[in-house]
Order: structure tokens, then C-alpha cells, then sequence
């Protein structure tokens, strides 16, 4: 089984919390809160996009 990950610092996307949904015609879009702070971008549960987060002080 291939888990996805955060591109940043490699938490399972699965174990994010989810943020808002939003149906589009591609699907359904989802943003999702990292524990590091970065926003993940989900389209019909697959990862598609990353923003990066707040950096440590």
C-alpha cells in the first residue's frame, strides 16, 4: 500500500485534519492542516498540491 505523504516533513496525509471540502468538476477538493503547518491539497483523496507552512522560530 502506497501511503502519501507531506512533501515537507513526511506525515501520513491520512492523519492531517481536514479543513474545508469543496466539490468541483474534477471531483471533490480537500484541504488538509499538516502538523507542521502545511496546507495539503487532496482531489478525490489523492494528494495533488502542498503550500508551505509556518517556519519554526
Amino acid at each position: 500500500m502506497n501511503v502519501e505523504r507531506c512533501p515537507r516533513c513526511g506525515w501520513p496525509a491520512e492523519e492531517t485534519t481536514p479543513d474545508s471540502r469543496h466539490r468541483t468538476g474534477e471531483g471533490t477538493l480537500c484541504y488538509r492542516r499538516c502538523v507542521c503547518g502545511t496546507w495539503l491539497v487532496r482531489l478525490d483523496g489523492r494528494l495533488v498540491g502542498a503550500t508551505g507552512g509556518a517556519q519554526a522560530g
